[in-house]
């Protein structure tokens, strides 16, 4: 008699492991699946940032503005205006990173350091779940937030990405749990044409290039 009760118990027990697993799983999906749904209709991203980045040894917070562009699949440019001058750019084949300050350019094929950029899961046609295990980490400052940890081992432990009104508002950026960069867009703009040029990088006369572009 015993055994046919705990028998019992082990099959409702089973059942209701099945059930959680697969509301688990729907509920997974639909996660990713509303994020993915805003990247794959997001033709251009324009807006100004600001962005917040500690400082581990001044044991304090930087702060830098400037202002993004993103064109998918595989262009981008990020510039920051103030407090210093640098300009990266995407330009499909590299990555262009022009420090004024310095008088130089680095440049890498972007193929070696595609993994490295932490919007590549929305430059890319890439399935975001292909390279990132997405969770719902829930609302917050009127946000639906969404977290992306990378699959393959990379510099930053996770992304975390802020939703609100179905458009992007926020990015977190955490290499650890006490250093966290983050981005905030404003005057926003999807989905309008931008000009190619945006795009191409120009080597500024009498700079240093370290890097070959492929």
């Amino acid at each position: 008699m015993s055994f046919l009760i705990r028998k019992k118990a082990c099959t409702k027990w089973a059942i209701a492991s099945l059930f959680s697993l697969a509301f688990f799983s729907q509920s997974a999906w639909a996660n990713a699946q509303v994020l993915q749904d805003y990247v794959n209709q997001l033709k251009t991203f324009s807006a100004d940032f600001e962005q917040i980045q500690p400082n581990e040894e001044l044991f304090q917070l930087n702060q830098s503005f400037g202002h993004f562009k993103l064109q998918r699949p595989g262009k981008l440019m990020w510039e920051y205006k103030r407090p210093q001058e640098q300009r990266i750019v995407v330009d499909g084949k590299n990555l262009w990173v022009f420090d004024k300050d310095l008088e130089q350019v680095t440049v890498r094929p972007i193929e070696d350091v595609k993994s490295e950029i932490p919007l590549s899961w929305l430059l890319y046609s890439e399935r975001i779940e292909d390279k990132f295990t997405i969770v719902d980490a829930g609302q917050r400052k009127g946000m639906q937030w969404y977290n992306l940890a990378p699959k393959e081992a990379t510099y930053f432990q996770s992304i975390e990405v802020g939703l609100k009104d179905g458009h992007m508002q926020e990015v977190w950026l955490y290499q650890g749990p006490d250093n966290i960069t983050k981005v905030r867009f404003k005057n926003i703009e999807e989905n309008t044409p931008l000009s190619p040029e945006q795009f191409r990088f120009k080597v500024p006369y009498g700079v240093d290039v370290i890097g070959q572009p492929s």
